[in-house]
């Protein structure tokens, strides 16, 4: 079973108009969010060292072969927005 680092508590200023636009949930339990945020982030980091590797070795990717993950990424990013609206629109005022 693997040991769980323990916590590193950090201090950080986020702007007003970001606070403002997460929902309840996500502002109940911050430092989750914050975690959630940073894996995502950390996750993108992973792939692009990876993207970065392989052109370093093969070149550019053509637009063909992009093409589809960049429609994946596109609707993803719809699928998200759809859901906060949706979020917004439930949450009560």
């Amino acid at each position: 079973m693997a040991m769980r680092q323990p916590a590193v508590k950090k201090s950080v200023t986020i702007d007003r108009d970001v606070l403002d636009r997460l929902g309840a949930e996500r502002t109940r339990n911050f430092s989750a969010t914050v975690n959630e945020s940073l894996r995502l982030l950390a996750a993108l980091d992973a792939q692009q060292a990876l993207v970065d590797e392989w052109e370093a070795e093969n070149g550019p990717f053509a637009q063909d072969e992009l093409r589809p993950f960049l429609e994946t990424a596109m609707r993803a990013q719809v699928e998200n927005t759809m859901r906060a609206i949706a979020e917004r629109r439930a949450a009560p005022t």
